[in-house]
């Protein structure tokens, strides 16, 4: 957390469904110093803003519609960006001491049980924002930062002594990431793997770990296992809305194996949320000439046909999909609705 005077550089991202409420915090927040915040009335929209704001404090109300406060807090620490070590505030009227419990399991900063006077409310966030440092805290660190220091300046067998400090301490992802990362730089690529999985095994949405075991993998000419690791990244990216990263992953999947179906339909599904429409159903299409009998590849095909109006092009694709599954719940509603002129954001 950065010192008081550059309070207004630190950007909050408030949660919380009623807009009285959020409109309440951020003038608490305002008396505090802080004058950068978002408002998101959903768990979902707040992952999105995560995802694209990078937000250093999140204040979040634990009965959110869609994504309640405590999953949230999971999807935020389970990602290896920096916005895992976001400052998490959690509140509500009736939390249970279950809730507690586990918010303080996965990381939880502060709680606060509602009702709760304004300045109780405001000590808690500055006691998350600023918490006492245990001594083995602040020696890790210290370790950590003389850590890349050493890599930056290519000292790469003391950086690994100063990371092996580190783990005599406790496990820590990021650490076996930096070690990984420098004996691939020493060539020795085997000790290296060993380290990115340690990494993955920790956090196991560590995606640039999965991304350089499959560059490994792929120099040592385990194709198949360079092909999964590239695509377990690109799909980690993904959810996370990281859609240039992971295109450029599955573009090398693709390098490896060209008739990848699921990469196709993945690159499709990429390039529509980005309004590359005719790049998607080029994707979708590639998708279609390796594997014919899958519904899902036609279903998404419907949807770009209708984002470009293509309406009689879209019926068939959604045709094609209840014919290999007359079951499929989506195609048939989706069908139904352009039947009857229906406009459905999909």
């Amino acid at each position: 957390m950065k010192e008081a005077q550059d309070k207004g550089q630190i950007t909050i991202l408030l949660v919380d469904p009623v807009s009285r409420t959020l409109d309440d915090h951020a003038a608490l927040l305002h008396e505090m110093g802080f004058f950068t915040h978002l408002q998101a009335e959903s768990g979902t929209e707040a992952l999105a803003m995560v995802n694209n704001f990078g937000p250093e404090l999140i204040i979040a109300e634990q009965d959110t519609p869609t994504i309640n406060g405590l999953t949230l807090l999971r999807l935020v620490r389970e990602q290896d960006t920096p916005e895992a070590e976001t400052v998490f505030v959690l509140y509500g009227a009736n939390l249970t001491s279950r809730q507690v419990a586990q918010a303080g399991r996965i990381g939880v900063n502060a709680v606060v049980s509602m009702p709760c006077e304004r300045e109780g409310f405001k000590t808690k966030i500055h006691e998350a924002l600023h918490p006492p440092q245990e001594p083995e805290d602040e020696k890790v660190e210290e370790l950590y930062d003389l850590s890349v220091h050493q890599i930056s300046d290519g000292q790469l067998d003391q950086a690994l002594d100063t990371c092996q400090s580190i783990l005599d301490i406790h496990d820590n992802a990021e650490v076996y990431y930096n070690m990984g990362y420098i004996k691939s730089l020493k060539g020795q690529l085997e000790e290296a793997l060993l380290c990115f999985r340690r990494a993955t095994t920790i956090n196991g949405h560590h995606a640039r770990a999965y991304r350089q075991m499959g560059l490994i993998y792929q120099k040592l000419g385990r194709e198949e296992e360079a092909r999964s690791s590239l695509e377990t990244a690109a799909e980690i990216h993904m959810e996370r809305n990281q859609n240039s990263e992971a295109e450029e992953i599955f573009n090398t999947v693709l390098t490896l194996r060209p008739d990848t179906t699921n990469v196709y339909n993945s690159l499709g599904i990429i390039y529509r949320r980005q309004g590359r429409l005719e790049e998607a159903l080029h994707a979708y299409e590639k998708a279609l000439r390796v594997h014919r009998d899958d519904e899902y590849i036609y279903f998404n095909t419907a949807r770009v046909h209708l984002d470009m109006e293509h309406l009689l092009l879209a019926q068939n694709c959604l045709r094609q999909a209840l014919k290999l599954n007359p079951d499929f719940t989506e195609a048939i509603d989706l069908l139904r609705a352009t039947e009857m002129g229906l406009k459905i954001n999909i």
